[in-house]
């Protein structure tokens, strides 16, 4: 894994990749179920030196979901907070139907930069 930031945490920061918070809590949480969860998980991002590189690495990678550098991803894009489970509230369906939408946007800006 030469060159990914998990590899050179240690000569980029001082701090080994054993010593980040990803690797010392449970895995799960950087993909809870709850929006409790996802909140402790981004706490825990923040305060680790890697934040900013892990979360532009998951914005290239277009991650589809999880927790990654301090932020919630879902179907690939950036979200405010993790969705609970059930019917969305009406202001949450204006919320979605943007979130589509920026996603393809992405997905057409992507495959347009790509060509």
């Amino acid at each position: 894994m030469t060159g990914s930031p998990v590899a050179t945490a240690r000569e980029t920061t001082g701090v080994h990749w054993s010593e980040l918070p990803c690797a010392i809590e449970d895995g799960d949480l950087w993909f809870a179920a709850t929006s409790a969860d996802a909140d402790r998980a981004k706490e825990l991002c923040r305060t680790c030196p890697l934040q900013l590189s892990c979360l532009q690495g998951a914005i290239a990678r277009q991650e589809p979901h999880g927790v990654w550098g301090g932020e919630v991803f879902y179907e690939g894009i950036v979200v405010a907070r993790k969705r609970t489970r059930g019917r969305p509230r009406n202001g949450e369906l204006h919320q979605r139907d943007l979130e589509r939408q920026a996603r393809a946007n992405l997905r057409k800006n992507t495959s347009e930069a790509v060509a």
